[in-house]
């Protein structure tokens, strides 16, 4: 029997580009071969050369459970080690940090940084922002980044990255890719996801849209701040814990309203500054916002500030305000260039039982408030 499927040899021949993925199905071999080979290869292949190597996953205990476990089951401790207090591990006599990637906060210590080699774990659930900063910290002629991911929705953006003119080698596994797997298991997981999304994405690969997703289409793009010029604002704001702080500034022109979107994954506090210069470069006022949560606290902090507010009490479904409004509006939303990507990704994977909303719920009101005032 052949150590390798014909996939996996194909990326050993052909994956030696700066950006070298493997995304599709579960249980289709793409990642055996990196524990097995392309990790170790690449590691000892820059060993004592400029830059850092890198683990990339979720979380640290993802990194663990995903990679390390696996490695160190082939290859024992005395190459692959734990994970140490620093966030470094030894590979194959190498030292590697091994960071989280969910958040920039989590991989900040890489700014400024070379990076040699780069191993990322579940990329399509990592925060863009991560993915950006990673980018510019492969800086070397012989930097490089193998990564593996299951795909989401068709709009995510990873696929536009992998969609683009980048130096990318990206391969498409199916659950037939794998012709290690017993019969008997593919059949019945093909059974078990047979008619749900799940099929498409865990079986053939393929980017497809959440069931129950309501925005599937792309928006567009315009470069001309002013049509934005005496338009409204509106925050959504977190105090802290998982949720996000989105910042939406909108103006309406007939049957189109053009927006602007900005997201952190920070307490609302950190970017007061940046949303009341924002404010004032594109001209949007009042800058909305609820009171539901925090009682009327971040109005009485803009106010301080010297700028113009407007408090609401909430009481609208928020999933029927995001269905109604922004869904309503969405085919003619044109956004301006420079909004945050993570908030386009966090509307296009939308659905109401999503874990984040607050992109789609920032937009919905000021679409919401848009749509009254005609």
């Amino acid at each position: 029997m052949p150590l390798w499927t014909p996939k996996q040899a194909e990326f050993i021949k052909e994956g030696h580009h700066r950006w070298n993925f493997k995304g599709g199905a579960t249980r289709s071999g793409k990642t055996y071969m990196d524990f097995r080979y392309v990790i170790p290869s690449r590691i000892r292949q820059r060993a004592g050369k400029e830059g850092l190597t890198v683990i990339l996953g979720v979380t640290k205990a993802t990194i663990e459970r995903n990679v390390l476990e696996p490695m160190r089951t082939l290859y024992g401790d005395d190459l692959v080690a734990y994970i140490s207090s620093d966030n470094t591990v030894m590979l194959f006599g190498e030292k590697c940090y091994a960071l989280g990637a969910e958040k920039l906060s989590q991989v900040s210590k890489l700014r400024g940084s070379s990076i040699k080699y780069c191993y990322g774990d579940e990329v399509a659930d990592w925060s863009p922002d991560v993915f950006g900063l990673l980018k510019s910290r492969l800086d070397k002629d012989y930097s490089c980044f193998d990564g593996t991911y299951n795909p989401q929705g068709p709009t995510h953006w990873l696929k536009e990255f992998l969609d683009s003119d980048a130096d990318v080698f990206s391969q498409v596994y199916t659950i037939d890719d794998n012709p290690f797997l017993p019969a008997a298991f593919v059949d019945n997981l093909k059974r078990e996801y047979q008619g749900t999304v799940l099929y498409d994405r865990y079986i053939l690969g393929m980017w497809a849209a959440a069931e129950g997703a309501l925005f599937t289409t792309h928006p567009e793009y315009t470069d001309d701040e002013m049509l934005l010029y005496d338009g409204i604002a509106h925050v959504d704001a977190s105090y802290g814990g998982s949720d996000f702080t989105a910042f939406t500034c909108g103006k309406r022109e007939g049957d189109k309203i053009y927006l602007y979107g900005k997201l952190w994954n920070r307490h609302v506090d950190t970017v007061t500054d940046f949303i009341a210069q924002k404010t004032h470069e594109l001209r949007c006022s009042p800058i909305y916002m609820e009171t539901n949560a925090d009682k009327g606290y971040l109005g009485r902090e803009f106010r301080r500030m010297g700028e113009q507010t407007r408090l609401y009490n909430e009481f609208q479904n928020k999933f029927f305000k995001i269905a109604t409004f922004l869904r309503k509006w969405w085919p003619n939303i044109v956004f301006l260039e420079g909004t945050d990507k993570a908030y386009i990704s966090q509307i296009l994977s939308y659905t109401e039982a999503a874990e984040h909303d607050d992109a789609p719920d920032s937009a919905a009101c000021v679409c919401r408030i848009l749509d009254r005032r005609e």
